[in-house]
């Protein structure tokens, strides 16, 4: 496995260098602080931090559970854009000890108002692969404004089929609100609301039978986002 992940690494190291942005493009920086409020009271503290610039995005995220083993989960994603300002991605994240998932997608613009999206996600351990597949269409009223449905497809949880539904209205200083429900083939619904306000970021979220478990949990979101100074 970790000659693999060593692979994978450089293999986006490689495919960003051909792909670097310019000197002069701007990054973005951004922190989370998330809590998750099981109702079995073994509630979790999220802190993430992330960082992107042209293809490359890196991401660090820390679980700690009230009990129980903590995770570290590392992120690297590489999004090569071609002449249509369509993207496919492919990224490497550890989920928890000796569990990693790897993601091969695609976000293709059909017009100046829709994008269709596919994704498959292999989750990786040393006995089983899993694989998580779905897809998508976007439709864009506005710069930053959209509506979105995306179809799951789980094979954890005996198959769980997943449909967020999503809604974001933004300014054109992309300022947005974010609107999410999410039914689910088990009967349950989740749903989200998220907003950013310049550099602001908050939220909450709202899982039933989350993980595929019987635990339901509320998640509470603050953080920041900005975008860096261009150098010259």
């Amino acid at each position: 496995m970790r000659r693999r992940v060593a692979a994978l690494a450089l293999l986006l190291g490689g495919l960003a260098g051909l792909a670097a942005p310019s000197a002069a493009q701007k990054a973005t920086l951004g922190g989370q602080f998330r809590y998750w409020a099981f109702n079995n009271h073994n509630d979790l503290r999220d802190v993430l931090g992330y960082w992107a610039k042209g293809p490359l995005h890196v991401q660090l995220e820390y679980w700690d559970f009230v009990r129980g083993q903590d995770v570290f989960r590392p992120e690297i994603g590489l999004h090569l854009r071609d002449r249509r300002r369509s993207v496919t991605t492919l990224q490497w994240r550890h989920e928890r000890r000796r569990q990693d998932r790897f993601t091969l997608g695609t976000d293709q613009v059909l017009n100046d108002r829709w994008v269709a999206r596919a994704e498959v996600s292999p989750i990786v351990t040393p006995d089983s692969t899993e694989w998580v597949v779905s897809g998508g269409l976007d439709f864009y009223w506005a710069s930053y404004s959209f509506a979105q449905v995306t179809v799951i497809r789980d094979p954890r949880g005996d198959g769980l089929w997943v449909v967020p539904l999503r809604v974001r209205l933004a300014t054109e200083a992309n300022d947005w609100v974010q609107v999410t429900v999410a039914p689910a083939s088990e009967r349950t619904l989740g749903w989200a609301v998220d907003t950013k306000v310049r550099w602001l970021r908050l939220g909450v979220e709202r899982n039933s039978r989350f993980d595929f478990t019987d635990l339901d949990n509320t998640i509470y979101t603050i953080g920041f986002e900005l975008a860096l100074p261009r150098r010259e």
